[in-house]
């Protein structure tokens, strides 16, 4: 029997809310009972601010409830059986009329998806021609991942491409990144930065904070990026059909100075840029690095040895081996797949951990596993820091225990490195 409360990881129907609040200037309705709705409000507050105000007085009751994002239609007993029609109509027209925005996302709640009102005929005869998308089904039992593609697929699908437009040079589209990861501002930005730097143009970060101009603007890149394969890759495969955009996907985040690195070569050669500021960067930071991790070697013999668990998405799980053990030396122990659906890198994530002499650690859930250091949710460490465990948490995956970033964080590229390295360090057991 299990000793800790396992997180219970976001469905479908979160990563579709979740994809759609990443569009700037959107709004999210949540069509379903207000239980669904609290959640996702506060992430998506949270993980990409919009307002400076959050005084609950200023946002309505009816519709948001004092939440100023996601606002829902608030469906009862009586909506399930005789339909949520007049709900959705009153919330349309509410937000239509008091609320200034470029986009309208409709999302069904899997309840709501079953009584079969036509939610993408109300929004159309209440909002006419004004931007807007009604995901009628969120894959019910999915996982966060494929709620997230689902969402971005329909959102690619409705809007008006020019198939006229221009390809221009060394401009890249980013996929794969979303609010449910834990440090998503800092991601964002250091991925943009790191592009950057190789000299190459961030076009759209696709449901990351990006418009909707930059959105239509897709076709005019040179290539696209996937970040996360399991929040991507079905998106890319659909921009490559349409508009032959090529694509490089990283094997995962890149987490490590050697998955950075391989990231930054590969989508300079694909996309027309030059990688080498980037990799100096790389250099330099990888020589701090190495002046800070030898000194504590040299005393302790870590963190070569030092155990770990973990939990996250198989391509995810493979980054963090990468660095802990590739990199330092570290022995894994357990490692607990979140989204066991999106599952196409779990052979890669098998063939790791058997090469770096870990065969048993896929059997281990991460709050299980003997470790000094377990990499996860705010959830799982609390739940073992309430057993008494002994060991040292470092946060790679929502909830939080509560800590407001405000300076951003990030564990991609050269930064996050740096970050992950001294979250490791000063977690060590001496």
């Amino acid at each position: 029997m299990s000793r800790y409360i396992e997180t219970v990881t976001p469905d479908s129907l979160s990563g579709a809310i979740f994809a759609m609040e990443g569009v700037e200037r959107a709004i999210v309705l949540l069509n379903g009972p207000t239980g669904c709705k609290y959640y996702h409000s506060a992430i998506s507050d949270n993980q990409l601010i919009r307002q400076s105000d959050f005084d609950p007085l200023k946002y309505p009751f009816t519709w948001y409830f004092g939440q100023p994002r996601v606002p829902c239609t608030y469906v009862d007993n009586d909506d399930y059986v005789y339909g949520g029609e007049e709900k959705l109509v009153a919330a349309l027209e509410f937000l239509r009329d008091n609320i200034s925005f470029d986009f309208i996302a409709i999302v069904n709640s899997p309840g709501m998806s079953l009584i079969g009102d036509d939610i993408a005929g109300i929004a159309g005869r209440v909002l006419g021609d004004r931007p807007h998308l009604a995901i009628e089904t969120p894959g019910f039992s999915q996982d966060v991942c494929q709620g997230h593609e689902l969402a971005a697929l329909a959102l690619l699908r409705s809007i008006g491409f020019d198939d006229s437009v221009q390809v221009v040079p060394k401009r890249v589209n980013i996929l794969g990144m979303s609010l449910s990861q834990i440090h998503h501002y800092g991601d964002v930005l250091e991925i943009r930065r790191l592009l950057e730097g190789c000299g190459l143009e961030v076009g759209c970060a696709l449901c990351a904070g990006s418009s909707l101009d930059d959105i239509r603007s897709i076709p005019s890149a040179a290539a696209n990026i996937v970040i996360y394969p399991e929040f991507g890759i079905e998106t890319a495969r659909c921009l490559e059909e349409r508009f032959g955009t090529p694509t490089y996907v990283c094997d995962g985040p890149p987490i490590g100075f050697a998955a950075t690195e391989r990231m930054l070569e590969g989508i300079c050669e694909l996309a027309g840029g030059s990688p080498e500021a980037m990799l100096e960067e790389s250099r330099t930071a990888r020589a701090r690095a190495f002046a800070f991790i030898s000194r504590v070697n040299s005393i302790s013999g870590m963190p070569n040895g030092v155990t770990y668990a973990m939990e996250g998405c198989c391509s995810e799980l493979c980054s963090y081996m990468e660095a802990l053990t590739g990199y330092l030396g570290m022995t894994l122990t357990g490692a607990t797949v979140l989204n066991p659906q999106t599952s196409q890198w779990y052979p890669l994530l098998s063939q790791m951990v058997a090469e770096y002499g870990f065969p048993e650690a896929l059997s281990v859930e991460a709050g299980e596993a003997q470790a000094d250091i377990v990499l996860g949710s705010g959830n799982t460490i609390a739940a073992l820091k309430a057993q008494r465990r002994v060991f040292v948490g470092i946060e790679t995956s929502l909830p939080t225990i509560g800590y407001y970033d405000l300076v951003p964080k990030t564990f991609l590229g050269i930064s996050g490195t740096m970050q992950l390295l001294e979250c490791v360090i000063n977690a060590l057991p001496f």
